[in-house]
């Protein structure tokens, strides 16, 4: 019974159980631009591949996974990379409202009279922010390493003349090269 229901075109059956109880989901398996546009805007949401799967609408996270596979589907993959970078931008963002949001950080601690005695520190609060900080900082820095990451690129992306002038120059044997335009150090 349950094999016989067919979508219509574009618009995905939901999902629904077998007898057995065994989920089974119709959900649109085949790309098209405008679904993976769909999910490249969720995921810019700040929405989880989880939480955007999780909609019958959309497509599986295997069948999304797939799509990534797919050597075919190459301009749907610069389109997800993309939205995991803008992903990325916006947890940035965020870092500074976790930091710079203090109000859990103490408690007051009362006495059995209900009289304020102290306010100290509140640790779980404290360390949740900083994991939550250290969370986004890795996936910025995973994400965007050219920006957000740790290690310095020392690469020489010079050339032409300059990059056979930079050569002579580092060679220690031939020393540095003639003086240009007919020139002559003493």
């Amino acid at each position: 019974m349950a094999a016989n229901i067919q979508p219509r075109k574009g618009i995905p059956a939901p999902a629904f159980r077998t007898p057995e109880g065994t989920k089974i989901r119709h959900g649109n398996s085949r790309y098209t631009p405008a679904i993976g546009r769909k999910v490249c805007e969720q995921l810019m949401l700040m929405k989880s591949l989880k939480e955007i799967c999780k909609d019958p609408r959309m497509p599986s996270k295997r069948t999304i996974i797939n799509w990534l596979a797919d050597p075919k589907m190459s301009e749907f993959r610069e389109m997800y990379y993309y939205a995991r970078r803008v992903q990325a931008e916006l947890r940035v963002d965020e870092i500074f409202e976790i930091a710079d949001d203090s109000k859990n950080d103490w408690e007051k601690v009362y006495n059995k009279n209900g009289e304020l005695v102290d306010i100290k520190p509140n640790n779980e609060a404290i360390q949740r922010s900083r994991v939550r900080i250290d969370t986004r900082k890795w996936y910025a820095a995973k994400l965007v390493p050219r920006i957000y990451g740790d290690t310095v690129n020392h690469e020489l992306d010079v050339t032409g003349d300059l990059a056979e002038l930079l050569k002579k120059a580092s060679n220690q044997d031939s020393g540095l090269p003639p003086a240009i335009d007919g020139e002559v150090d003493e």
